[in-house]
């Protein structure tokens, strides 16, 4: 049998490492320009291939965007689970996995741009990707360490929620509108946490 002309399949692992090629040089027109500024063709250019070679890996813009957001949150999330690594006690751990998130958006604030404020993307692409398992796993650690602190707590997500939302809003504020004199960040965390685990 004749053996056809062409590359042969990429492995899984080339294909993950193409699309984490393609991420990256995403990542840097965004934070260069904008995410409006990030289009297949010229990602096509940056990585050096055709642009059909692109939407053999992704969708669409929108798909770029979603791998950006997953990454950015598993970055998150290693962050946060490698400081809680050397914490022991249910309330010292919920408070250093509180801090770490925290702190992550507020040193990264293009990365809380990008995961919380993209424009150009609708409704429906935000709710599919927030209700993907791999995406709630990112939050429901909240849950698991509310549960060590109150094991007999009745409303868990009400907790997880406003605790979440609070820890959001902290980072939002800080992130856009830094010429209001905010307090410290790591305190209006810890005074959140205070009413959270009364």
């Amino acid at each position: 049998m004749a053996r056809t002309a062409g590359r042969p399949p990429r492995s899984k692992a080339e294909i993950q490492e193409f699309r984490s090629k393609i991420g990256k040089h995403a990542l840097e027109i965004y934070r260069a320009e904008g995410f409006a500024a990030v289009s297949m063709r010229r990602l096509a250019k940056e990585v050096g291939c055709a642009p059909m070679t692109i939407y053999a890996h992704f969708e669409g813009k929108t798909d770029i965007l979603k791998y950006l957001w997953a990454d950015v949150l598993r970055d998150m999330s290693n962050d946060v689970e490698k400081k809680l690594e050397s914490v022991v006690g249910p309330r010292e751990r919920l408070r250093s996995a509180t801090q770490s998130f925290v702190d992550y958006w507020v040193d990264h604030p293009d990365h809380f741009r990008l995961v919380f404020m993209s424009n150009d993307v609708t409704r429906a692409d935000v709710s599919t990707f927030m209700m993907d398992d791999d995406t709630l796993a990112h939050f429901r650690m909240f849950s698991s360490l509310i549960k060590e602190v109150h094991p007999k707590e009745h409303d868990v997500k009400m907790t997880t929620d406003t605790l979440i939302s609070g820890m959001i809003g902290i980072a939002l504020c800080v992130n856009t509108i830094p010429d209001y004199p905010w307090a410290d960040a790591t305190s209006m965390t810890e005074q959140l946490l205070t009413i959270i685990i009364a």
